[in-house]
């Protein structure tokens, strides 16, 4: 009787210390959903970037937000083989290790270029055939000739394909899927490994609200596609109804592509098939090259930039333009395309909460841009009528002129320390001049924009902390990457 009674006290003990568990873990879980409320309250970019992903991949960020000790080891591992892999390229020149990364990007090639031992070149040509044609050059140039750091790279992707399926081999099937598919999206991992506080209250949320998170993201997701569909048709009609900036448009754009994409020349037809492509990423493991200064991924197509390319029945509009297109805009030329500078400003004032964020595009690289002559897009907003109710600061002159191309020299100092993927050698730069004669014959015909998934090509750019921040004039000087290789390596 007396155990009975002693075996009753301890199982009211175990009931009461369960149930005091339980309201801890309450009262931290509504904690979590607080902090949750205040951290998107403070700053929306995280959320709205999640947002913005497609619902499958949304779940599969708060599925793998659920276990962030996941990401921190992970996050660990990757930073061990980026050593690794900068401690194989470190003896080579620029050039070779930026083929090798280019390699990087195809880990099968990497495999069949280096298992059965160095292979002769017409065993590299016949293995490169299964592969797109713009790795087939660097393959044939480093197949061979760095055979023995490519078969070290290869070991090492070994490595961390046996490291990855140890550590996620504990958790469940969903898991194991949706970080699997994340790995293929190299942006989105770093993402939440280094904002660890965000991805840890989303998958905490999720976790036990997964029905009203569900919800809440769908109806912002629906918001924000909306808002920037509707962003996008005020873009081009303000654009298509101002001829002058218009044509400067495409002016800026081929020299853009015919400088950074390998003289492109951007009036070939980009025709449906290709229009949205496949982009080998840069290995998560490895990174893109160490020596960029802001994430870039993929090496995208030069109308991932510009917003718009040639079809086969005019110019069709996809976007907005990127934030490094704009920067290389006014980096280099400030003042060559001033009534494309005035549109950008224009748009920025219009939508001052873009969910581009090409408001922040406008301060950054005009507003605070102290090489923009301010007076002359003054003079274009009293033309247009003082549409903009805001004094420009025109009695600041641009720090320098923007010079003519035939007053430029034929190459870049040497000194000017890479900032982003250049995809030409050093040349000349484009005679082209700044603007084309404002007559009706000269501008293509338009078409309406097909139903395109930016995202298939595009990074989400606000789904990141620190999003694209190359140098710009307002804080140091221009700078401009090392020169590809000689004939360039073609990129998808």
């Amino acid at each position: 009787m007396k155990s009975t009674h002693v075996f009753k006290k301890m199982e009211a003990r175990f009931l009461i210390f369960f149930l005091l568990q339980a309201l801890m873990l309450n009262l931290f879980a509504q904690t979590d959903l607080d902090k949750f409320k205040e951290i998107i309250k403070e700053d929306s970019t995280l959320i709205n970037g999640l947002a913005n992903y497609d619902v499958a991949v949304r779940t599969d960020i708060l599925i793998v937000a659920q276990h962030p000790e996941v990401l921190e080891e992970l996050k660990e591992k990757q930073q061990n083989a980026q050593l690794a892999f900068q401690n194989i390229i470190s003896d080579y020149d620029r050039d070779t290790q930026f083929g090798i990364y280019e390699l990087s990007r195809y880990p099968d090639l990497l495999k069949e270029l280096t298992i059965e031992g160095k292979l002769r070149k017409r065993e590299i040509e016949n293995v490169i055939l299964s592969y797109p044609e713009d790795i087939h050059e660097v393959a044939l140039e480093y197949g061979r000739k760095r055979y023995k750091a490519l078969a070290a790279i290869e070991n090492l992707n070994e490595k961390n394909s046996n490291d990855f399926a140890v550590l996620i081999g504990k958790y469940d099937e969903e898991f194991q899927n949706s970080i699997k598919r994340l790995i293929d999206t190299p942006e989105i991992l770093s993402t939440l490994s280094e904002n660890s506080e965000f991805t840890r209250l989303a998958g905490s949320v999720n976790k036990q609200y997964p029905e009203r998170m569900a919800a809440y993201l769908e109806v912002k997701h629906n918001e924000i596609k909306a808002r920037k569909a509707q962003e996008l048709a005020d873009y081009q009609e303000k654009l298509k109804g101002d001829p002058e900036a218009y044509d400067e448009m495409l002016a800026a754009a081929e020299q853009f592509a015919s400088e950074e994409m390998v003289n492109k020349n951007i009036t070939d037809p980009v025709t449906k098939e290709v229009e949205v492509v496949h982009v080998n990423h840069y290995s998560y493991w490895y990174g893109y090259p160490h020596w960029y200064s802001y994430p870039y991924w993929r090496p995208y197509p030069w109308y991932y930039h510009t917003g718009f390319y040639y079809g086969p029945r005019g110019v069709v509009f996809i976007g907005m333009p990127s934030y490094w297109y704009v920067g290389w805009h006014h980096r280099y030329y400030p003042n060559r395309y001033p009534h494309l500078s005035y549109h950008y400003y224009r748009h920025g004032h219009r939508h001052p909460r873009s969910y581009y964020n090409f408001n922040r595009t406008v301060n950054v690289n005009i507003n605070n841009n102290i090489n923009v002559d301010r007076g002359n897009l003054a003079k274009i907003d009293h033309n247009r009528g003082n549409i903009i109710p805001k004094q420009w600061p025109n009695e600041r002159p641009a720090a320098r002129p923007d010079v003519r191309p035939d007053q430029r020299p034929s190459t870049r100092p040497e000194a000017r320390p890479s900032t982003r993927p250049s995809t030409r050698p050093s040349q000349q730069p484009s005679q082209r001049p700044a603007t084309k004669p404002a007559t009706p014959s000269t501008r293509p015909a338009t078409r309406p924009s097909p139903p395109v998934n930016y995202n298939n090509y595009r990074s989400n750019e606000s789904f990141r902390q620190n999003w694209s921040r190359p140098s710009t004039p307002a804080t140091r000087p221009a700078t401009r990457p090392a020169a590809r290789p000689s004939g360039g390596f073609r990129r998808r």
